[in-house]
This record gives C-alpha cells, structure tokens and sequence, in this order.
C-alpha cells in the first residue's frame, strides 16, 4: 500500500538520486534507501566463514544411512 508524503531533499541528494535513477524511479530509490537503514538484514550464520556454506545440508525429515 502507498501513501503520498512529501519529503525536502537537499539540492545536492535531489540531484545525485536524479543523475542516479532518473525521476521516475526516485520514490523507489528513497523507500529502499530508507527500508535498509530502519530494517536492517538479519545475518545468517552461514556467512561467517567463507568455506561454510548451506550446500549439502539436509532436512531431519530426510531419509538417511542406518549406522
């Protein structure tokens, strides 16, 4: 859902964000902006090492090797 707001841009911001992504796509440029700063990623375990990866993980409910 949107909803219209107005926002006051320094020149300098206004003019970087239009050479950047032109003016129809500044309302969308703004709200990923912003959603990174107030909604940071939660970070994964998996992206401590580089070497450690998900690859080849599998499921409890997989079937496995009887020991």
């Amino acid at each position: 859902m949107s909803v219209r707001t107005t926002i006051l841009l320094r020149e300098d911001v206004r003019e970087h964000l239009l050479r950047k992504v032109g003016p129809r796509q500044l309302s969308d440029a703004i709200n990923d902006i912003l959603a990174k700063a107030l909604f940071p990623r939660k970070r994964s375990m998996f992206g401590a090492d580089p070497w450690l990866s998900p690859k080849g993980l599998r499921d409890e409910k997989d079937p496995h090797e009887d020991l």
